[in-house]
């Protein structure tokens, strides 16, 4: 997607603000202003973060807030929000933009809109323009994703070695350095690992038994031997600001027949869908037809078993994917609503299983969409039992 000669706005910090950093090419921890206006990029920023911006900031215009009179007009208005309100209605004016309708992002801070449109511009919140925006990974992208999900590759081992070592103690609890492996335990060796290799994982989940039956269930206590223990490992590279996401199901010793046969249908739906992925394709196609291979097993799917009203709480409840850069959740979905595939698409397959009283299974690998097809950006194996 193209902005088309829409004027677009974005107020935000770069370093948690994925919009505004896709907008500017600039990391920031403070709020910046960037404005696109008939296809050349104007960012502001404040003296602070200039002289950096001057080097760094791949922009066709550089402003400091200064420039803008910010910090004079905040004194004025007493009102910082009002105060870049006024600014960006000035700027805009200079540039000699005809129409005062902004096209901002879903997420932009309402006392910013307040103030904006009580200036007198116009603005659209446009998720499906912005968010069209950043789809179509460029190949300096793909490769930013890549350099993450290698780290996570390599912080899996790391982590696969610990259950490898571990021995199995009482009750089946699984003991590391002589003493009981938590999940607690071995997230923090994820976390550790990854930031040796300068990414930043946060909300890794380690979650076993019981615990691995809800998919956001981060995990905590003693790991077992038998036990199905989900390790879902998506960090932010910190040089790059994109993501990568994988997901693996292991179990430390001999796994019971139920949970062998869960990890096998899980398996060969993620398989199925892992062969649909291309452009053109229907993200609402892949996830039925991974509902379809769970269904015909014998287990529960929103497609085929949701009560209206009433939340599936067991069996495959979730979507089937969704698109990875610069947010860990981004377009493009694969699930229920669907959007169709194009070349440069980064998006996770992860169908999963979750039965309390059995455990839960979930894979997930990272997939570019190319101009014929796909290619898997992941290679670990997807081994189950250590």
């Amino acid at each position: 997607m193209t902005d088309d000669g829409r004027n677009l706005l974005v107020i935000g910090a770069p370093e948690h603000d994925a919009y505004a950093y896709h907008l500017s090419g600039f990391m920031a921890p403070d709020d910046v202003i960037c404005l696109r206006i008939d296809g050349e990029t104007h960012l502001a920023v404040s003296s602070l973060e200039y002289g950096r911006a001057k080097k760094a900031a791949p922009v066709d215009e550089l402003l400091s807030y200064e420039e803008l009179e910010i910090p004079k007009l905040a004194r004025e208005l007493k009102s910082g929000s009002k105060a870049y309100a006024r600014a960006i209605r000035n700027l805009l004016e200079r540039l000699g933009a005809p129409d005062p309708t902004l096209h901002v992002p879903p997420t932009m801070a309402v006392v910013y809109a307040d103030a904006l449109r009580e200036s007198g511009l116009t603005l659209v919140p446009d998720g499906k323009l912005f968010d069209g925006l950043r789809r179509a990974k460029s190949p300096e992208e793909v490769d930013h994703v890549e350099k993450a999900q290698r780290a996570v590759e390599e912080t899996c081992e790391h982590a696969v070695g610990i259950l490898r070592d571990a021995e199995v103690g009482e009750d089946g609890v699984l003991l590391w350095r002589g003493e009981a492996l938590t999940s607690e335990t071995l997230r923090s060796e994820i976390n550790v690992e990854l930031l040796r290799r300068n990414c930043l994982g946060d909300g890794t989940i380690a979650a076993g038994g019981s615990q691995a039956a809800d998919p956001h269930e981060r995990g905590s206590g003693p790991l077992k031997a038998g036990e199905a223990i989900i390790l879902d490992i998506f960090p932010m590279d910190l040089s790059s600001r994109y993501y990568a996401d994988m997901t693996r199901t292991f179990v430390k010793g001999e796994p019971g027949a139920e949970l062998r046969k869960m990890y096998e249908a899980v398996l060969e739906s993620q398989e199925a869908a892992l062969a649909m992925i291309g452009p053109g394709v229907d993200g609402k196609d892949v996830h039925e037809k991974v509902s379809e291979i769970l269904h015909d097993a014998g287990y529960k799917t929103q497609v085929h078993d949701r009560e209206e009203g009433k939340p599936l709480t067991e069996g495959f409840f979730h979507g089937t994917g969704h698109g990875v850069g610069l947010e860990i959740h981004e377009a493009p979905r694969l699930g229920v609503t669907g959007q169709k595939l194009i070349p440069g698409d980064i998006v996770s397959v992860e169908p999963g299983l979750y039965y309390p009283e059995v455990g839960g299974v979930r894979i997930e690998d990272l997939v570019l969409v190319t101009e014929d097809g796909s290619r898997n950006l992941t290679r670990f194996p997807k081994q189950f039992v250590v």
